[in-house]
């Protein structure tokens, strides 16, 4: 950061409940000439959750924020949709369309107690202390409609008579009304009386219609395949803040081209190039005038200015077969490029205690490119018993990001490469790879409101500011008998990460997984599964746990056709399961561990209906 070094050390713990219910129902109707099928659906999600946090911070800043968060919510949901496809008059024509209807609504109830303690930087002797215990209570609701036509004309038959050429139609429309009211209310800290504070809450009705119109033109014949059309976009947006008395309109008209050039030059050789505009239209909450004070050290505020993005997509590639040796090598190249893209504008400023708070807002910017090559060669040998293949992919990338206002660039390299054999035998079979990847750039734009809010101060969600190395082995296997199988696979993993800051005192984090399962089969209807695996994890800051899970499953067929069975499954005995994993994004490095229940025990009964009435109908395994 401009300002200096933020160093954030974080501890946070939860418990996450909730239960959820679904009910969907589907129909179906074919004959040769047309094809209809819809299901309508009704689901409901209830959530509870209740977390602490505590953060260090120190650096520019010397303070620790501690915040406790209980939260409920409940969210029903009912949605319907129909698909048809009909066959007209003419075969080279078609016709196809589908409906979607649904509706929504959200309600939650959050309680947030925030407690500051700001110190001095030199002496470190605490000399504030700031206490808020608010309550934002949400009622969203929402209801969108969805229609989608298709129409496709086969023009007439060319000299060429393998070639064929027609003419697609398309048009697509979604309609979508939302209501959100957002309810801010303080506590009193000395008589725990509450106030409802009006800039702290919000209350908006929007309506989006989103339109898409496309003409394409497809050519296919033997050596040569291209299609070339248009797409247009019109979309209008409304939003009415009714606590602000403040209306804002964003209308927008996009069109964007697309063209698909395929050539097989000789047998086995095809030469393709591919290009692709692409709109992206802000979002509500990035063009709404509000301050979302969810996180009180990154308020996030919209900029209802903002414009359409336009991403430019440029590939190709070139593929080779040899049908005798069976060989194969392809290699591409993609260059993207895009013009207004929304991105993060990260601004600090003093707060009312002498310290400081975060905002976030939106601004268009132009300069983001990508650009990257890849390339991968297959060998087999001995009619693919063996084989051996090795793959790649390079890229440069330039992100734009804001800090403070200003503009500045950050350019990166990503390299990956793998090297990949295969042994594969009547009953054995053994796979052996092992991987490089290097990254100083990634596209980190592409986080969602949600990702941008839970930010602490200082963390940037723009471009990579670390260069990460990692390496990857593997190597698995698998012996199959008539009655009994076993697999077995090995792993490991290291990964680097260095920063361009004065401290880069990071461990490098490794990890090892061994796991074995078998599976025996006893009078054709009794199975066993044994599952078991054991990690060990070093380098990470928090505590290296290393879990040795243990899964196994009995079940047992009735009846000649095996329709009916039985199973019983236990998930994790020694209950060790927990995720330890490391984030690098932005100007951040995040070490996360989730312990959860994994210690479950269930029992399933199943009947399949795959005959009914004498005539066998396909049943999905779910």
């Amino acid at each position: 950061n401009p300002l200096g070094t933020f160093y954030n050390k974080s501890f946070s713990n939860g418990d996450s409940r909730g239960d959820s219910h679904n009910l969907r129902t589907s129909f179906n109707f074919n004959d040769k000439k047309m094809y209809l099928n819809g299901s309508v659906g009704a689901s409901y999600n209830d959530r509870s959750n209740i977390s602490s946090s505590l953060s260090n911070q120190s650096g520019i800043i010397r303070q620790d924020l501690r915040n406790a968060n209980e939260s409920k919510s409940q969210t029903p949901r009912i949605n319907a949709n129909i698909n048809i496809s009909k066959m007209l008059k003419n075969k080279k024509n078609s016709f196809s369309a589908n409906f979607g209807l649904s509706t929504s609504n959200n309600k939650s109830n959050q309680n947030i107690i925030t407690n500051t303690l700001y110190y001095d930087k030199v002496t470190q002797v605490l000399e504030k202390d700031s206490l808020l215990n608010r309550n934002i209570i949400s009622d969203n609701n929402s209801q969108n409609f969805n229609l989608g036509v298709n129409y496709s004309l086969g023009l007439k038959k060319l000299k060429d008579t393998l070639a064929r050429q027609s003419l697609n139609l398309s048009y697509s429309l979604s309609v979508g009304n939302s209501k959100s009211q957002v309810s801010t209310i303080v506590f009193d800290n000395l008589n725990n009386t509450p106030s409802f504070v009006d800039s702290l809450s919000t209350h908006y009705t929007s309506v989006t219609v989103n339109q898409t119109l496309g003409l394409n033109y497809n050519y296919n014949s033997k050596k040569m395949r291209y299609n070339f059309g248009i797409n247009a976009r019109p979309n209008l947006l409304s939003s009415n803040y009714i606590n602000l008395n403040q209306k804002i309109k964003n209308n927008t008209f996009n069109y964007s081209p697309n063209i698909n050039l395929s050539r097989t030059i000789k047998t086995g050789k095809t030469l393709s190039i591919n290009y692709s505009g692409n709109n992206n239209n802000p979002s509500i909450q990035q063009l709404q005038p509000i301050r979302n004070t969810q996180n009180l050290q990154n308020v996030i505020i919209g900029n209802p200015d903002l414009k359409p993005s336009f991403s430019h997509n440029l590939s190709s590639s070139y593929n080779y077969v040899n049908a005798k040796t069976g060989i194969s090598a392809q290699t591409g190249l993609t260059f993207t490029a895009v013009q207004n893209e929304i991105i993060n504008n990260v601004i600090l400023l003093p707060d009312t205690l002498n310290s400081l708070k975060q905002e976030t807002r939106f601004e268009n910017t132009n300069g983001n490119y990508n650009v990257s090559g890849n390339y991968s060669l297959n060998i087999p040998i001995e009619k693919n018993k063996y084989s051996i293949s090795y793959s790649g992919n390079v890229g440069l990338s330039n992100r734009a990001i804001f800090i403070n206002n200003i503009k500045s660039f950050n350019k990166g390299v990503n390299v990956s490469q793998r090297l990949n054999m295969v042994m594969m035998l009547k009953k054995f079979n053994v796979n052996a790879s092992a991987g490089y990847t290097f990254s100083s750039n990634n596209n980190a734009n592409n986080f969602t409101i949600t990702d941008v809010a839970v930010l602490s101060l200082g963390q940037i969600s723009g471009a990579t500011f670390y260069r990460t190395h990692s390496y990857r082995a593997d190597i698995n296997g698998s012996y199959r008998l008539k009655n009994f199988s076993v697999s077995s696979n090995v792993n490991y993993s290291l990964s680097k990460s260095d920063g361009e800051f004065g401290n880069n005192n990071f461990n490098n984090v490794q990890s090892l997984n061994v796991s074995l399962s078998t599976r025996t089969t006893i009078k054709k209807s009794y199975r066993i599964d044994v599952n078991t695996s054991k990690q060990i994890n070093t380098g990470y800051a928090l505590q290296n746990t290393n879990p040795l899970i243990i899964n196994a499953n009995l079940s047992k067929s009735f009846f000649k056709s095996q329709a009916l069975s039985v199973n019983v499954r236990a998930s994790d005995l020694l209950n060790q399961g927990n995720n330890l994993s490391r984030d690098v994004s932005g100007n951040s490095i995040i070490d996360s561990r989730m312990n959860q229940v994994t210690r479950v025990f269930t029992f399933g009964l199943s009947y399949n209906l795959s005959s009914f009435g004498g005539k066998n109908f396909r049943v999905d395994a779910d």
